[in-house]
This record gives C-alpha cells, structure tokens and sequence, in this order.
C-alpha cells in the first residue's frame, strides 16, 4: 500500500462482481486521511468514493460498510484541491441521510460542469 500505484489499481478494480474480496484495506494503514499528501489523500479517497458508488448501486443492504467508508472519508483535509471529492463524499452520506441534500448536490455539480458525475451517481 505504500506505492502510490498499488492505492490506484485498488480503487480500479473494485467491481460488483468481487467487492466482497476487495475490502477497504487502505483505511487500517492510512486512518486520517488529512495526514497524507494532497496527491495521496485524493487517490486514497477516490478509493473511498469508487468503493461507495459499487456499494449503492448493486448492494442497497451494505449500510453499514457506507457508514464506516464515510467516516473515513470524512477526515480528508478541507483543502480547494480535494473539493470534488468532499462533494461527493457529501453526497454519498446525504443518498443515507437526506434524499433532497443528495439531489441538491447532483443538481450543483450538473450545473458546476461534472454533467457525466451527476448523471452517473446512483440514487
């Protein structure tokens, strides 16, 4: 996990089909994700983010592996460069907790430019 390399093959083959063999291995080694480099905090949270759109698209029952992932991501550091990503992390938490937060976020990022994110996020 500590090749920058490894963290993106991770976040491109997590699938449907073997998410019950891929489990969130990089949140034991990086717990605080505001720790991290910049660079590395956005690879490891799009791990995060790739893990959650799986999750909610093909397993509607995995609430409570959401909830651990968001938390997770919830300690990305507050920087411009990690925007898009606490976006998406908002809207995640928000398709749990509050249907119209969630689709107020995919209206802003459609309107923000991110039409093909927007259209693809599971509701």
């Amino acid at each position: 996990m500590n090749d920058e390399n490894t963290i993106v093959l991770l976040s491109n083959s997590i699938r449907k089909d073997n998410l019950n063999d891929v489990t969130p291995l990089v949140m034991m080694k990086y717990k605080d994700l505001k720790e991290q480099s910049l660079i590395k905090q956005r690879k490891l949270a799009t791990v995060g983010i790739n893990y959650l759109y799986v999750l909610r698209k093909y397993f509607m029952d995995s609430d409570k592996v959401a909830f651990k992932i968001l938390s997770w991501l919830e300690s990305l550091a507050t920087d411009p460069e990690l925007c898009l990503l606490r976006e998406l992390t908002l809207y995640f938490h928000f398709i749990y907790t509050n249907d119209d937060q969630a689709k107020g976020i995919k209206l802003i990022l459609d309107q923000s430019g991110y039409k093909k994110i927007s259209d693809d996020l599971p509701d």
